[in-house]
């Protein structure tokens, strides 16, 4: 189970950092997306606490002690309350920052609420994948920790 849990833990930081290029791109030439609704305390913190917690699986790993199993754990819990944020803010609103209602008229070109959101852009299955492998390698952690 320990294997698999660690596979998890692979695919989900590719599938992050997949996502998290996306948000990164925000205002770059070489992306149309010009802004981003996550806020940067989270775009920050969230990928930093991922790669803290599989060190810490890692250090489960390496010494086979339960208390690191935990840790694991509750180091998921709360790197996934970022990752819900996140999700929230992808999944609800326009592709547009500050779009005007409808009954506003026709946006002109160059017009400031064209400005694109980057995270519109990530494909919905690769926030499906995400969130859907944490629930595996959260329920996989578990069971390494109650050692089942």
């Amino acid at each position: 189970m320990a294997v698999l849990v660690t596979f998890l833990f692979v695919f989900q930081l590719l599938v992050g950092s997949y996502m998290y290029g996306s948000v990164l791109g925000a205002g770059q030439w070489s992306s149309n997306a010009r802004a981003t609704r996550i806020p940067d305390l989270v775009a920050f913190v969230h990928p930093l606490a991922a790669v803290v917690t599989l060190a810490i699986w890692v250090g489960f790993m390496v010494s086979d002690r339960t208390g690191f199993a935990w840790a694991t754990f509750v180091a998921l819990l709360l790197t996934a309350s970022g990752g819900a944020v996140m999700g929230v803010k992808t999944m609800r609103g326009s592709a547009y920052v500050d779009r005007p209602a409808r009954n506003q008229g026709v946006l002109e070109p160059g017009d400031p609420a064209e400005i694109r959101v980057a995270e519109k852009q990530i494909p919905s299955l690769a926030i499906l994948l995400h969130g859907g492998t944490f629930v595996l390698l959260a329920l996989g952690t578990l069971l390494v920790a109650l050692g089942v």
